[in-house]
């Protein structure tokens, strides 16, 4: 009798971790909370306009956000940039209360032409 519902069991639990993986999958993969925007603008060492952070993205309409990760390249002063990217609800110490300074978690980088 023992045999027969370890059996069972096993038939049983085959499926459910099938069902439980893959709705770890659907839901553990899914991007709905990616806020995905696309900026244009100009690196900027920050001490260069008296910000205490090493370099900041100054968009055309003059916001500024702090990049999480700059990649080495586009760490010049000057340099204009295309950014897809997320901007995140955490304020960088260098923020000002204007709202500006808040990171920006880069999702593609690549120069403006």
């Amino acid at each position: 009798m023992l045999n027969n519902k370890n059996v069972i069991l096993q038939i049983i639990s085959k499926p459910l971790y099938l069902a439980v993986f893959c709705a770890l999958l659907v839901f553990g993969c899914s991007n709905e909370d990616l806020n995905i925007a696309e900026f244009r603008g100009t690196i900027i060492e920050g001490a260069t306009v008296n910000i205490d952070c090493e370099f900041i993205f100054q968009t055309n309409g003059g916001t500024y956000y702090v990049p999480t990760f700059l990649p080495a390249q586009f760490k010049q002063n000057g340099v204009l940039v295309f950014i897809k990217g997320e901007v995140l609800e955490e304020l960088s110490s260098c923020s000002n209360a204007n709202g500006d300074g808040r990171f920006i978690r880069i999702e593609q980088i690549s120069s403006a032409n």
